[in-house]
């Protein structure tokens, strides 16, 4: 690492393919903070064999990192896509064993609000995906117009929204999260909830309209 401080790397590029990894990784940013490297590039696979809170996870670390090392790591989250499988040559449906199509979509939201990319900023990371694994997974079950707006709604609709869904009794929020991961929201889904879950997807048609 000391030879490579001597070259003009900006930024070091680096992997964080798995929380598995996290003592490996952190390891390798404090030695390169110490050898003078303090602009990296760190790239996350999701959508592989990783849980959905297992990449906030590794984004936290990186963003926590900065602040204790006075570095910048600029993330970019990559989805996992199996390109050597014929069933998925022309099309990105593949969905990893952990993850479905709304989480997917969840987190591609988030990203188009950030540029594509996570910086410094602990308060700019908590904003965009939460302050705790809690408010990430209710994140991941916004609705996405509520997060690519998220100034626009959070005090009014996405408020709204957020207090019903947590008000949902067990067997309705099961209910209405499998609704939700298929990211459809037909209309004969919709009708056929229970009361309270139509009341709770009523704000997935908005951005439908």
């Amino acid at each position: 690492m000391k030879r490579l401080a001597e070259i003009n790397i900006r930024p070091l590029r680096i992997a964080f393919d798995h929380y598995s990894q996290r003592d490996i990784y952190i390891r390798a940013v404090r030695i390169a903070a110490s050898c003078g490297i303090d602009d990296l590039s760190n790239y996350l696979l999701y959508n592989f064999d990783d849980k959905p809170e297992e990449l906030y996870c590794r984004m936290r670390i990186n963003v926590d990192l900065c602040e204790e090392l006075d570095v910048k790591i600029y993330s970019f989250p990559m989805k996992y896509h199996p390109v050597r499988d014929p069933q998925y040559f022309r099309n990105r449906d593949y969905i990893g064993a952990y993850w479905n199509k709304k989480f997917i979509r969840a987190v591609q939201a988030v990203m188009n609000s950030t540029k594509g990319k996570i910086g410094r900023g602990v308060e700019f990371f908590e904003a965009a995906f939460g302050h705790d694994i809690q408010e990430f997974h209710e994140i991941l079950y916004m609705p996405e117009t509520f997060i690519i707006y998220r100034e626009k709604y959070k005090h009014t609709l996405a408020e709204e929204w957020l207090s019903k869904f947590r008000a949902l009794s067990e067997s309705d929020s099961r209910e209405a999260k499998t609704i939700i991961e298929r990211n459809t929201f037909t209309a004969d889904e919709i009708n056929s909830a229970s009361e309270s879950v139509r009341d709770v997807l009523q704000y997935y048609l908005l951005e439908r309209e």
